[in-house]
């Protein structure tokens, strides 16, 4: 009935060529600008680790959703350490465990489809959290834990769990690989197109190495694959494909922008060091985490039915 959940098993193909297609991409910015072959070695180590990335990905969508949720789930909950050991939060037990227990109580909505706890949890893990310095009765230094505690939950926990509320829906696991490959090209190409033809800088206080003309190269690329990929979401009409593309693409760009202002204020390179030549998880996730409320909430809004089956 619906070619994207016939054609699954295709898309370990499609993402295996988009793996060697931004290599070939990449090996011809070095052809082009010979001076970036200092950069070539930290470059293709990011390339060669999305094969171990990919299947982190992918398999799970395969095995079912429990899996798929699952994988999230505890990828949601390593953004959030990578979050607490950044900022110094994990030191004040009593809050950087309240964080992990309301990710994990968000995530429960996500196991059951239940939609309307799924929403109304943020709320009551929020209202709990400001309740920890009232039983604690003190309030020096509050007001910080407090705020870094519910952005952690309501970031790295609540909006990176609108990806795995995506298998509740009917063709839902078909619209987050659609999702991911969106994201990644639009990462991929804005890297490639600012290494080319980039010459202003999009936001040098914040992210030095963004440039406009990668950013609106990988705008108009990733409304260019939003059609390729286009049978993953049959149910878009063509100016929904186009919207979601630049949706996506502005998302995932602020997404990355977002961890980097957090990464300046606090005077940090990487999140993290789990992942070899991307920093942390939240290095690597930063645009998904961003872009997916945005998806999912647009295909909701427009195909609600799909969320509330019979």
């Amino acid at each position: 009935m619906n070619n994207a959940l016939i054609w699954k098993e295709f898309y370990y193909l499609l993402a295996l060529l988009a793996m060697i297609g931004s290599g070939i991409a990449a090996a011809s910015v070095f052809l082009v600008k010979k001076k970036m072959k200092a950069e070539a070695r930290s470059l293709w180590i990011k390339y060669l680790v999305w094969y171990l990335i990919i299947p982190v990905l992918f398999i799970p969508i395969l095995l079912g959703k429990s899996y798929f949720v699952t994988v999230i789930m505890i990828l949601s909950l390593l953004c959030y350490r990578e979050f607490t050991r950044a900022t110094g939060l994990w030191q004040d037990k009593t809050f950087c465990w309240s964080g992990y227990l309301s990710i994990a109580m968000i995530f429960a909505g996500v196991y059951m489809d239940w939609y309307g706890l799924y929403t109304a949890m943020p709320i009551y893990c929020t209202l709990a959290i400001f309740a920890i310095p009232i039983l604690r009765g003190d309030f020096k230094g509050m007001i910080q834990k407090t705020c870094l505690t519910v952005l952690g939950i309501l970031y790295f926990g609540w909006f990176f769990s609108h990806v795995a509320f995506l298998s509740n829906m009917e063709f839902g696991m078909a619209h987050a690989v659609f999702l991911f490959i969106l994201v990644e090209l639009n990462d991929a190409s804005a890297f490639i197109c600012g290494k080319i033809f980039g010459k202003h800088k999009l936001n040098p206080n914040i992210s030095p190495n963004k440039t406009w003309e990668g950013t609106v190269g990988a705008l108009l690329i990733t409304i260019l694959f939003s059609f390729v990929f286009r049978f993953a979401i049959p149910e878009f009409s063509l100016w929904q494909v186009a919207l979601i593309g630049i949706l996506i693409s502005i998302g995932g760009t602020l997404g990355d922008l977002t961890i980097s202002f957090i990464k300046r204020d606090l005077d940090i390179k990487d999140m993290g060091k789990l992942i070899p030549g991307h920093g942390g998880l939240l290095d690597r996730f930063d645009s998904l985490i961003f872009a997916a409320p945005i998806f999912f909430h647009f295909t909701r809004y427009f195909f609600w039915t799909m969320f509330f089956k019979p």
